[in-house]
């Protein structure tokens, strides 16, 4: 039996129901074991189930200040999750960042 990908493995859960076979068949035919399939067909509805973040987007601004002035906006770090948007300072760690990012993960 050949080593599938998960490419190959989303394919075949896909085609599963188009097919018309029951599961067992469906597998049969395509020389799977029916432990497997399940196995994979619940890994993948896992993965989905998992609320992804959105894509981040950096503006750039349309002049360069070197040094802050008093009343003009700094550049943020916004993040759009779940439980809101979330917006730090462009100076914050990005050592920080990864552990705020790995605490929404868990929300």
């Amino acid at each position: 039996m050949a080593k599938r990908s998960r490419k190959d493995w989303a394919a075949l859960i896909k085609q599963q129901p188009a097919s018309g076979l029951t599961i067992t068949a469906f597998c049969r035919q395509h020389k799977l074991s029916n432990s497997t399939f399940y196995a994979r067909k619940a890994n993948k509805a896992k993965i989905k189930s998992v609320t992804p973040f959105v894509k981040a987007t950096v503006a750039t601004p349309t002049s360069v200040i070197t040094q802050a002035q008093p009343g003009e906006p700094q550049q943020t770090i916004c993040l759009q999750h779940q439980t809101g948007l979330w917006t730090f300072p462009c100076s914050l760690p990005a050592s920080y960042l990864l552990e705020i990012i790995k605490g929404l993960q868990a929300c």
